[in-house]
């Protein structure tokens, strides 16, 4: 099993000498920045003046995003070749396979940390000191999943980071507690789609002592899930009662959530060979999540 889809749009408009870093930067699958994305427009929307400056700042983080997630990726395979190299889905990848050396993974890095870092020194001093304190788990969490045995928390709390960086970046009105919320129900959201993700791997990082969610909770996996799913929109239902949105907002998350549900018990259903088609679809969760943010703002309902 290869995760590379050269058939891909974006491997035809990028000539084929740039398609190895590409590949590396994850660019030929969007779902893991816009995952990253989400958290932070979020709380940008939240406050509820969709104005040209909240706008910029969705423009900023959404390329921030962008940047964050392909250093990101590059960590983790420079950190993880010798693993990549003896997984099938992952051992073409290009430093696993040596298409891309260390050399240059390591200067394309470091031109993306130049870029991340320039992206936050445009936001104010308290996003920015947040921005920084974050660094550090974005450089461990490759190591996670050797020493740690709950790897997906590392990543849920790095991913969902944002969701406090908008919400100081806008200085909004509402409580640290009321964001607080937000980001624990995001959190377990990553926790849920991740540990689908790692279903894949299961049987090759029991192989190499490798450490995973999906091998923590066993063969009470599902369940497990179905309990932080629900704690998940629970959390968010709180959110917007904390914000005082009103029954559109909480009926548009009672879909999403019995959505969610159904997908989670009956589409993916603990089947590892449909765990990289529950992940995308979790694009569409955190829109219609956005969505709801949206109309629970703008329409005051």
């Amino acid at each position: 099993m290869n995760d590379i889809n050269q058939d891909n749009l974006i491997f035809r408009l990028f000539p084929s000498f740039t398609h190895p870093y590409v590949i590396l930067m994850r660019l030929d699958r969007p779902i893991g920045f816009l995952l990253l994305f989400y958290p932070v427009s979020f709380s940008l929307i939240s406050i509820g003046d969709l104005n040209i400056n909240i706008i910029k700042y969705l423009i900023l983080f959404f390329i921030g995003s962008v940047i964050m997630r392909s250093a990101g990726c590059i960590f983790n395979d420079i950190f993880d070749k010798d693993i990549d190299k003896k997984v099938s889905r992952t051992k073409f990848r290009p430093i696993a396979s040596s298409k891309v050396s260390i050399k240059h993974a390591c200067l394309l890095l470091f031109i993306l940390l130049i870029i991340g870092f320039y992206i936050l020194l445009n936001l104010n001093f308290e996003s920015i000191i947040l921005g920084i304190c974050i660094f550090p788990l974005l450089v461990l969490y490759p190591l996670a999943k050797r020493y740690f045995f709950f790897p997906q928390l590392i990543l849920a709390i790095t991913y969902n980071w944002g969701c406090f960086i908008g919400w100081t970046t806008i200085n909004s009105p509402y409580s640290f507690y009321t964001i607080l919320i937000l980001y624990l129900s995001l959190t377990l959201w990553t926790i849920i789609y991740d540990t689908v993700y790692a279903t894949q791997d299961e049987k090759d990082d029991i192989q190499m002592n490798l450490y995973s969610s999906s091998i923590l909770f066993g063969s009470n996996k599902l369940l497990i899930l179905n309990i932080l799913l629900i704690l998940q929109y629970l959390l968010l239902i709180l959110f917007g009662k904390q914000i005082g949105y009103n029954f559109i907002f909480y009926l548009i998350i009672l879909i999403i959530f019995t959505l969610n549900l159904l997908d989670i018990n009956f589409k993916w259903s603990n089947k590892s060979e449909n765990s990289i088609s529950y992940f995308k679809r979790n694009n569409y969760y955190g829109f219609l999540i956005l969505l709801s943010i949206i109309i629970g703002n703008q329409f005051n309902v």
